[in-house]
């Protein structure tokens, strides 16, 4: 569903200055985990050349400026007091649901394990050494994990600081972690295969770390539309209700540069509905598109009658309820964010004997209606209108 919000800027006394934004999607009605197939394995429905996604802003989306691919360097974050590991991450949001030869391509989606995260190299290390998991080494202090009595200050001051992060996505992540969904190309009539791909440059090369089923804008989009920008930036990034905001949470948006404890709303006629984990992207410098729209955690975590895949939305970028608290957790502020999509390929219908992808029908307006909601903690900082 659409909704709108005004967004509370933050000054030495978190003042709120409001700025009005217009429509962003929302699932109202939150259906069975059954709406969707998921796999127990990370290693089932692998995907072909995993990195591929990671390359569509430098291989396959244009830059209207220059009507060329991106560059490399158009992917990193402008923040220079960031760690180099951090400002190297992205988004790719692939919202094509068909492929070339016009069939629906179906998700697989993708999680890098704990231990493959740039934030933990000294952990890596010392788990492998272990051959334990890198969970485990949670509760440790850097002085038991360190061999040396006579480590360096420096070397103590990162270790506190992964093992500081290992335990904030314990807690504040990890504890919702769901099995990887794998959809059809046909899933209950819709034509599945939009993704929302986590990246990061390694050693100077684009490389996947999360791939997750994703849903955009239910209205057909075309690339010269100007409706999504095709390079975006994420301005803010917001909490959720489910999960105490705390001086870790705040330690570790230090490090992201930057994040709010607020939740932002829809306003739902009234009835106000949660946003949760919304990430507000605006597009880059010099660019132009929607500037209302964000990556948002679907209202009740699941996919509203297995439509997750299709564009449903009336315009944001949806996640499932682990995968928007990893992208909250894991995406730091001023990330890019790449958006990407063809006329022929940005279908929402399609046939489940032929897997093949239907024309584009746009659907008739919506009439939004929810229960009333639980008013959330961090409301007070957050208007919100039609």
């Amino acid at each position: 569903m659409g909704f709108g919000f005004l967004l509370g800027l933050a000054g030495d006394r978190m003042r709120s200055v409001t700025l009005l934004l217009g429509l962003a999607a929302l699932s109202l009605t939150a259906m069975p985990a059954s709406a969707q197939r998921t796999t127990n394995s990370m290693s089932a429905g692998k995907i072909q050349d995993l990195d591929a996604p990671c390359r569509i802003p430098f291989e396959k989306l244009k830059d209207v400026k220059t009507d060329a691919p991106f560059s490399i360097p158009a992917a990193i974050n402008e923040n220079e007091k960031l760690a180099g590991n951090i400002r190297n991450r992205y988004i790719v949001a692939d919202l094509n649901s068909a492929d070339e030869t016009g069939h629906c391509r179906g998700v697989t989606e993708y999680i890098s394990r704990l231990d493959e995260l740039t934030e933990f190299p000294r952990l890596r290390k010392i788990a492998l050494a272990r051959k334990v998991g890198i969970e485990t080494l949670a509760k440790e202090t850097p002085k038991s994990l360190l061999d040396s009595e006579d480590a360096s200050a420096e070397e103590t001051v990162a270790l506190t600081t992964e093992l500081e992060d290992l335990n904030n996505y314990l807690e504040q992540v990890h504890r919702f972690k769901t099995d990887h969904v794998v959809k059809a190309r046909v899933h209950n009539g819709w034509c599945v295969g939009q993704t929302l791909n986590f990246c990061e440059i390694k050693d100077g090369k684009p490389k996947l770390v999360y791939r997750f089923v994703t849903s955009s804008s239910r209205w057909q989009q075309r690339p010269n539309n100007n409706y999504y920008a095709p390079i975006n930036v994420i301005q803010n990034r917001n909490w959720s209700s489910d999960r105490r905001y705390t001086p870790a949470d705040a330690k570790r948006d230090e490090r992201m540069g930057g994040g709010r404890p607020h939740i932002a709303m829809f306003e739902n006629g009234g009835r106000p509905i949660e946003m949760p984990n919304f990430l507000h992207f605006l597009p880059d410098k010099g660019y132009v598109g929607e500037r209302a729209n964000g990556i948002h955690q679907i209202a009740g975590g699941l996919d509203s009658g297995g439509t997750f895949g299709a564009p449903v939305s009336l315009g944001c970028i949806r996640l499932s309820r682990y995968q928007a608290k990893l992208a909250r957790w894991w995406t730091p502020r001023q990330a890019k964010f790449f958006i990407y999509l063809e006329t022929n390929g940005y279908r929402n219908y399609g046939d489940p004997k032929t897997g093949m992808a239907k024309g584009y029908i746009n659907p008739p307006p919506v009439q939004i209606a929810a229960p009333e909601p639980r008013r959330p903690e961090n409301f007070g900082l957050f208007s919100i209108f039609r």
